[in-house]
């Protein structure tokens, strides 16, 4: 049996999960370069703690993508795309992220905080590369 022809409207839809893809390891790359900067530049400005903090606070970032990730991939795949139910999905692992990040920053004072900036950094990183990439490619199609 063969599949039907794909339409110009599913073969773009392809094209930006293909780039988004791509974009989302470079991201990974990116993310794991400024935090090994992030963690220099701390380590020598501030203190080995605070270098540490920043780069705990990227890799919570991380994790918490690959994580909204996996969910993504099994929802699909199991053909369940309430989006309620993955929203809610979503802000359940944000919040956990977020509280373990609070109890990290409590736990390490004077610095602790500096968990957050790692985190968001990791978020502004990975907002600018994949939408970006998503733009530019809507732009082309």
């Amino acid at each position: 049996m063969t599949n039907p022809p794909l339409t110009d409207r599913q073969i773009d839809y392809k094209l930006a999960l293909r780039s988004a893809a791509r974009n989302y390891n470079r991201t990974l790359i990116l993310a794991a370069a400024v935090g090994v900067a992030g963690f220099l530049v701390l380590a020598v400005t501030v203190s080995l703690s605070a270098g540490l903090l920043f780069a705990v606070g990227i890799g919570l970032g991380v994790v918490n993508s690959q994580l909204v990730q996996r969910s993504l991939v099994t929802a699909v795949t199991n053909g369940d795309t309430d989006r309620k139910q993955i929203g809610f999905g979503v802000l359940k692992r944000l919040a956990v992220v977020t509280v373990f990040a609070f109890l990290i920053a409590l736990a390490y004072q004077p610095n602790g905080w500096i968990v957050f900036v790692g985190l968001t950094t990791f978020q502004m990183l990975i907002t600018v590369t994949l939408f970006g990439g998503l733009a530019r490619q809507v732009r082309r199609a």
